[in-house]
Formats: structure tokens, sequence, C-alpha cells
């Protein structure tokens, strides 16, 4: 008897790039690489710098609002027609959620939250603000507070639980990612390994790095291909 499929969706920068949110690939801030910024070692050497970069991001992104492509994924989720459905982003912006997704894993953290620099205990809080070099924020231990983001040189969030997700799937698709950005540009190539392969799809502007592992390839904009895409995928495999 035939099943609904298992659906493991992963998006990235390219899906909310149509929304406002500047993309790290081919550009700088203020003549700093995004590499360098959002970076534990930056943050070791100038927390002053990380904050203020990441005050900016926030404002940038804080009146930012979902395009059709987050709209299509909430959908999907909504329709509960899959019986089982996983969104991995790798974007730190909330917009998924106010498109209407409940169930995202952030596998990079979120914007909107800080938490104590040294994991004194104190939960991670929403957190708007931004702050100046001279004013920095601080827990009630004394340490800094930082973002509540994976940087380069850190471990993302929920790994575990993004390749249990990854094993169970037997429908992969790759939203607006760069495919170079490890660990999770492996994870279509993990699935590629498997005794019984997923069918893995990519959405997005540009060819990813890792584009020999796609089965199919769809080059435009999210916000116009997303939901022609996921109304093609099959009801029963």
């Amino acid at each position: 008897m035939s099943s609904p499929p298992k659906i493991f969706v992963l998006t990235g920068a390219g899906i909310s790039a149509e929304s406002g949110i500047p993309i790290f690939q081919g550009t700088n801030w203020r003549g700093r690489s995004h590499y360098e910024l959002a970076n534990i070692d930056m943050w070791s050497r100038a927390p002053e710098l990380v904050w203020e970069y990441y005050s900016e991001r926030r404002a940038r992104a804080r009146d930012a609002t979902p395009n059709p492509a987050h709209k299509a994924l909430a959908e999907l989720e909504r329709q509960g027609s899959h019986a089982r459905f996983f969104l991995c982003t790798q974007n730190v912006d909330g917009l998924h959620e106010a498109a209407g997704s409940r169930n995202v894993l952030h596998i990079h953290g979120k914007l909107f939250e800080s938490r104590c620099a040294n994991d004194c205990g104190q939960p991670v809080f929403l957190d708007y603000a931004g702050y100046s070099p001279e004013q920095l924020p601080r827990c009630s231990c004394g340490a800094l507070v930082r973002p509540n983001v994976c940087w380069f040189g850190e471990q993302p969030f929920d790994l575990e639980r993004v390749y249990r997700e990854l094993d169970l799937c037997n429908i992969f698709v790759a939203i607006g990612t760069s495919g170079s950005v490890q660990p999770v540009a492996s994870l279509v190539e993990i699935l590629k390994q498997r005794q019984d392969p997923a069918t893995t799809i990519y959405i997005g502007l540009d060819e990813p790095a890792n584009v020999c592992h796609f089965d199919q390839i769809h080059i435009g904009m999210a916000s116009s291909l997303v939901t022609k895409i996921l109304n093609s995928l099959p009801l029963t495999m």
C-alpha cells in the first residue's frame, strides 16, 4: 500500500533575500566579510564590533515580511496532507514563523534571541534591541550577552534531530542554499549515498556548489517557483 511522502525542506538565504534580508554570498558589511563577522573568533576579539553588526542586521530584518515562498511552505504544513513534513532553515530571521510555519528548526539559531555568552544557565530570551559599542548587554551573572546564533567555528543547533529527520525522508527540497556551508551542504550527499536514495530537488537563483547531488534543478526566484514545485510533489510513494 502506498503511503504519503516524507518531505525534508532545507531553506537558505535565497528564500529570504526576496523579502529584503541581505545574503552573505558575494556581499560584505562595511568592507568586512560576513564570514569574518559571524565568527566565534571575532566575538572573542571584538564583541563590540559583532554587536554593532548584529544590531544593524536586526534593524534591517525587523520590518521584513514573508514572501510567497515562505507562505507556500506554511500552507504545506497546514494542509497536513503529508505524513511527515520537516522544515530546517539556515536563516536566522523569523520569516517562516511570520508566514505561519509552526514547526521550524533553526539550525543556525535566531536573530531576535540572545543568551549569556558564558552559558551560566539563564534561559535564552527574545531580544529585538540594538546595542551600541559603549553599552553592550550583560547577563545577571556579569558576563556579556550574545546573539543566540551559531557562528562559524561553532556547532549548529539540533544536528542530531536534523540527521534523524534526514534518515526518514524520501523527498529532499533545498531552497536558496549555496551548497557550500558545512555540515548542511553535505545533507543532500548523504541522501544520495543511502541504499534507498531520496528524490532531491533544488530551487534557487543560481546553481549550488553541490549541484551534482540533485535530481532536479529549478533556477529562478523562489517566490515564483516554490508553490509550483511543491504542488507537483507526489501524494503517495
